[in-house]
């Protein structure tokens, strides 16, 4: 495998990159984005800076290497979202530099050797109950990254929704067959549709809020959460009637301070956008 050796991967869009040191051969099967592996970090992390990592340091006082064991889909910043990426790059025994471009203009450089694979999960082979269980971790950790990282939270929870929406219509997985019913998949299929709203409302692509929370009209009884994004959207789309129907679905919204709070947003908005339409008639015709 001296070939191999001096290989080097990249990704611009994500501004990472690897340069293989060495490899000590065993198979060429490199992880998938659901593998569990055993890694190494060889030495102290070049500017990292402040950025949270669960696996990098730029501590002096650490003794290298460092070993470490990852579930893929589980990491909940973004040095760590994109060490997995490199590490599904990986060959078992391969010791490479590796590196990650921020937004300043730097390299976070670091040594990783990717120590064994664990588990090597294959998605395309997976049943529907453990499609369940892949698709909720990634929901998990999208719910645990969203506050702080957005845009990585989205990124998961579309990869959640992708896994799921294969199995459409849920009605005919059964516990028998499939290992797992199909309300259980439908109900987390619609709380992630739920956690897209949310990050579509920060983005203010309020057409894509209305698309992903259609179930709203159809579920017997959908979360206050999934309303409430609905109603947002409709109100940040100006369509005010239908945002205060959506509202009346929660029985004693008015006692509530955020669903409070928008039916009165509505109201305002609703009578100065009837106000100006009046005016503009008048115009229009004196």
């Amino acid at each position: 495998m001296d070939w191999y050796v001096g290989t080097e991967w990249e990704d611009k869009s994500r501004g990472l990159a690897k340069k293989v040191l060495n490899l000590q051969f065993r198979d060429m099967e490199k992880p998938t984005t659901a593998s569990t592996v055993q890694f190494s970090v060889n030495k102290k992390c070049a500017n990292l800076g402040n950025r949270a990592s669960s696996y990098l340091t730029n501590d002096e006082s650490s003794t290298y290497p460092t070993q470490h064991s990852l579930e893929m889909g589980t990491s909940v910043t973004p040095v760590d979202c994109y060490l997995e990426i490199l590490l599904q790059q990986f060959l078992p025994g391969e010791t490479a530099a590796c590196s990650i471009a921020t937004k300043a203009g730097e390299r976070i450089e670091f040594e990783l050797k990717l120590d064994r694979i664990v588990k090597n999960t294959q998605v395309d082979k997976l049943n529907a109950a453990e499609t369940y269980d892949l698709a909720l971790r990634l929901k998990e950790s999208g719910v645990a990254t969203f506050k702080a990282y957005p845009k990585f939270a989205f990124d998961y929870f579309t990869r959640s929704a992708k896994l799921l929406i294969t199995y459409k219509p849920f009605d005919k997985l059964t516990k028998k067959s499939n290992g797992i019913n199909g309300s259980t998949v439908e109900e987390l299929f619609i709380q992630i549709q739920t956690n897209l709203a949310a990050c579509f409302l920060q983005e203010k692509r309020y057409e894509h809020v209305i698309y992903v929370t259609q179930f709203v009209e159809t579920a017997e009884s959908p979360s206050e959460k999934s309303i409430y994004r609905r109603a947002l959207a409709y109100y940040h789309l100006k369509e005010f009637a239908k945002a205060q129907a959506t509202i009346e679905r929660v029985a004693g919204y008015e006692d509530k301070r955020e669903f409070s709070k928008l039916r009165d947003n509505i109201a305002a908005s609703w009578k100065d956008s009837n106000a100006h339409y009046k005016e503009v008639v008048q115009r229009m015709f004196s």
